[in-house]
C-alpha cells in the first residue's frame, strides 16, 4: 500500500511556492536590460518563476480532490531519523565555505573540494572508509562545475 500524502501539506507548499515565485519575478524586474542578447538576463529567472507558479497551481488542483478522502494515520512509522545537529554542522560548513571564498583565502576549486568532502564525511556518520570515494567525487564534481561555469557559461568563479 502506498503512503498517502496529506493534501493540506501539498496545498500549503504550493501556495508558498507561488508566493516565492512572485518574489523572484518581482525581484528580476530590477535586472538591467539586455545589451547584446535578445532576451536579457531577466528572462531565465522570470521564466523559472512562471514555471514554478504553474506547477504549483497544478499541484493544488491535484490535491483538492483528496482533501475529503485523506485519513491521517496516527502511528505512522518512518525510516527517517531526525538529526538537527547534522543540519547545523552542514549550515556552519556552508558559511565557512562562503567566507573562504568571500575573503579570498581559497579559490573555488580547493574550497569546493574541502567543502564537499567535509559534508560527505558528516553525512556518512564520520566513516573514514568512505572518505576516498567522497574525495574523488568532490574533485570530479567541483572541477567539472568550474569548467562548466567558466568555459561554457562564461561566469567567473572566485
Amino acid at each position: 500500500m502506498q503512503k498517502q500524502v496529506d493534501p493540506k501539506a501539498d496545498i500549503i507548499l504550493a501556495i508558498g511556492m507561488i508566493l516565492f515565485s512572485g518574489l523572484i519575478y518581482l525581484g528580476s524586474q530590477d535586472l538591467p536590460p539586455p545589451r547584446y542578447e535578445p532576451m536579457g538576463s531577466a528572462a531565465v529567472p522570470q521564466g523559472l518563476a512562471v514555471l514554478m507558479a504553474l506547477l504549483s497551481v497544478l499541484l493544488i488542483f491535484r490535491a483538492l480532490p483528496h482533501l475529503k478522502t485523506f485519513q491521517a494515520s496516527a502511528n505512522q512509522i518512518t525510516d527517517v531519523t531526525p538529526r538537527p545537529v547534522l543540519a547545523i554542522i552542514v549550515f556552519a560548513l556552508t558559511l565557512i565555505f562562503i567566507a573562504l571564498l568571500d575573503f579570498g583565502i581559497l579559490s573555488f576549486i580547493p574550497a569546493g573540494i574541502l567543502y564537499m568532502t567535509a559534508i560527505g564525511y558528516f553525512l556518512t556518520h564520520r566513516n573514514l572508509k568512505r572518505m576516498p570515494r567522497f574525495f574523488v567525487f568532490s574533485v570530479l564534481m567541483v572541477v567539472s562545475n568550474y569548467y562548466l561555469f567558466t568555459r561554457v557559461f562564461y561566469i567567473d568563479l572566485p
